[in-house]
């Protein structure tokens, strides 16, 4: 027997870096708004890309590896942490 269907697996695109909201909810364990949004207020994850609301993948697996003790020596920053860099503020 199939289980039902979680209403954000449709919200994730597998293919893409950046993802919407529900996408990135999902990608995380099919959480809430809500408790994303406790997450991002705590420094758990880092919230959507600045100037856009897309939620960069690569970004959230980076904060919770390094929050997890996982993330060995830094890695050189991608082009998009490079422009965000740049860019801010």
């Amino acid at each position: 027997m199939m289980g039902a269907r979680e209403p954000l697996d449709d919200a994730y695109d597998r293919q893409a870096r950046l993802q919407t909201k529900d996408g990135i909810c999902a990608y995380l364990g099919h959480i809430s708004h809500a408790t994303y949004d406790n997450w991002h207020n705590r420094g758990l994850v880092p919230g959507p890309v600045k100037g856009t609301s897309r939620y960069d993948r690569r970004a959230h697996d980076h904060a919770l590896d390094c929050r997890a003790g996982l993330s060995g020596s830094p890695q050189a920053p991608s082009a998009l942490e490079v422009w965000e860099s740049r860019n801010a503020g």
